[in-house]
């Protein structure tokens, strides 16, 4: 066995331990819930290219798009920038690749649920902890307003099937 292929089963039996791996680790749900969708317009199985769009048209004509164009969500993107860290991370779907980038240099790349690269970095791991605790807040405070909403949806369906039965049998309690 190679060197390569020993540091490659140590990084990823490092970055599984670390939770980063896949749609279920740190880095996936950092960018889905605290990211931006990356959307994909097409029109039926053909993308679309922006590049020429204006090549066609004179002076006076406003450019239209068909409307059988549609847009779909590919994956996810988060950038730190706005929380004052140099902290990207890119989650293509369509391609099954998460990438994360600090201070412009990759430090961790995945395709295929196959780990292509990790560099251990301590700072930047406390980093991606401290914003997965704002993830699972979110996620927290999420399945509490859905668990409401279905309280409130439990009782207004009650109350229906009661009316119902009221109106078929009369007063029955």
């Amino acid at each position: 066995m190679n060197i390569e292929n020993r540091i490659v089963e140590q990084r990823t039996a490092e970055a599984m331990q670390k939770n980063l791996m896949g749609q279920q680790g740190k880095l996936y749900l950092i960018a889905k819930f605290l990211g931006h969708a990356i959307l994909r317009q097409s029109e039926g199985d053909n993308l679309l290219y922006y590049d020429g769009m204006y090549d066609d048209l004179s002076e006076v004509t406003i450019p239209i798009m068909d409307e059988s164009i549609t847009s779909s969500e590919i994956g996810f993107n988060f950038d730190g920038l706005s929380r004052g860290i140099n902290l990207n991370i890119m989650c293509n779907d369509q391609l099954s690749t998460i990438r994360m980038y600090y201070d412009g240099y990759c430090y961790y790349e995945e395709e295929n649920n196959q780990l292509l690269r990790y560099v251990p970095n301590d700072l930047i791991e406390k980093q991606i902890d401290s914003l997965y605790l704002v993830v699972e807040e979110k996620v927290k405070d999420k399945y509490r307003k859905m668990k409401a909403e279905e309280i409130k949806e439990a009782s207004k369906i009650e109350k229906e099937e009661i009316r119902r039965l009221r109106n078929k049998w009369g007063d029955i309690l």
